[in-house]
């Protein structure tokens, strides 16, 4: 059941999606887009898998990933600082970010999270313990895993002033939860690309990650 046509195979890849417009003087400006793809994913034996670095804003970033769960039955995937042990003090940066893993026979099946979180050097990792059940990863009848390959794909767009997310900026969903008008642009360079078309865009408080791997 492939109605959206095939997936280009590709194990790596970083694009610059759209220009945003903020009031921020210190906003990055664009939504960074990244592809993973992890082959051979059901014999992995390590517990963590770290992605190639990528740089947003002059910094670098990583992609985390739990195969088997970070002590949970679920997906755990992260993002996080590649370069946190050499940033000065004081260093912080606001990140709209979305994570997606990709249901590669039906991409409106695709699971994706979005959340906003202050990175800091004592804060350098954020993302979603529980991303997907790994009894939905591991069902043939989805197509999260294909050929044994997983395709991940993560949005983020920085802003270095803390400060500038203001109530004039915030919105307060149904859900009480808080979302801002930098992850609606996130949310919308998703919901713009085909791969990551989704029923619903989950947005959700992330969880931190232990120490981070750096490659």
């Amino acid at each position: 059941m492939d109605v959206n046509g095939p997936i280009t195979k590709v194990t790596w890849k970083i694009e610059v999606l759209s220009d945003v417009h903020s009031k921020s003087m210190d906003v990055n400006g664009q939504v960074t887009k990244v592809t993973w793809r992890i082959e051979n994913f059901s014999t992995i034996q390590d517990k963590k898998l770290c992605s190639e670095n990528f740089t947003v804003d002059g910094n670098k970033w990583q992609l985390l990933i739990f195969p088997k769960g970070n002590a949970v039955d679920h997906l755990s995937i992260y993002l996080g600082v590649a370069d946190s042990s050499t940033l000065p003090a004081g260093w912080r940066r606001y990140a709209h970010f979305g994570l997606a893993v990709i249901d590669q026979f039906d991409r409106e099946l695709t699971i994706t999270k979005v959340t906003t979180q202050v990175f800091d050097v004592s804060g350098a990792d954020w993302g979603f313990t529980s991303f997907l059940p790994l009894t939905e990863l591991h069902n043939p009848k989805r197509g999260y895993l294909v050929n044994d390959a997983c395709l991940v794909e993560a949005y983020v767009f920085t802003d270095r002033s803390i400060g500038f997310i203001s109530h004039e900026l915030i919105v307060k969903t149904d859900s009480g939860k808080l979302k801002t008008k930098e992850s609606d642009c996130v949310k919308a360079a998703m919901d713009n690309q085909r791969t990551t078309s989704t029923k619903a865009v989950e947005i959700t408080n992330p969880s931190p990650t232990p120490p981070y791997c750096q490659i």
